[in-house]
């Protein structure tokens, strides 16, 4: 079953090619997130790929343990749509857009956080919600590439 999985999931990464390299970003949103339930097999009865699992799958912070209603969580990039998409743009500028490389980046970079309602908003509020904090780019800093900046600065915390 895991050869059918690996299948439809190199399916999503070739839409995923196809899109980017066409320059049409605006579709892999959902691209990236049947991949990941596809390489992490949160699949429905009828094998298609189930983004509710990911509220059951993916990392929760300290505030989202404690909450049994599924209706106050919120599943979140660990890294925002628009930095993905970024680092996908700049494999198109720099002629290195493939499979492999595609399938390199979500591999290190796609994945899910669990997030209560109010922390997300707190992420809103500090203008985090769509973009890295300017110290995630700063090589001086302690922050510098670390995926989970964006939480920390606003006092978000994941279990461990």
């Amino acid at each position: 079953m895991t050869d059918l999985h690996d299948f439809h999931a190199n399916l999503e990464l070739q839409h995923i090619y196809l899109e980017a390299y066409a320059e049409r970003y605006h579709f892999l949103k959902q691209f990236f997130e049947s991949y990941y339930c596809y390489r992490h097999g949160l699949l429905t009865r009828n094998g298609k790929s189930d983004w509710e699992q990911i509220f059951e799958f993916s990392p929760r912070t300290v505030a989202a343990t404690k909450v049994t209603d599924r209706k106050q969580l919120v599943r979140e990039l660990r890294m925002p749509l628009t930095v993905l998409t970024g680092k996908l743009k700049e494999m198109v500028r720099d002629d290195e857009l493939s499979i492999k490389s595609i399938k390199k980046l979500l591999d290190s970079h796609l994945d899910y956080v669990i997030l209560t309602r109010h922390e997300h908003q707190k992420l809103k509020k500090a203008g985090l919600l769509d973009r890295m904090p300017a110290d995630y780019y700063q090589q001086n800093s302690d922050n510098y590439l670390v995926t989970d900046a964006r939480f920390s600065v606003v006092g978000i915390s994941f279990t461990a």
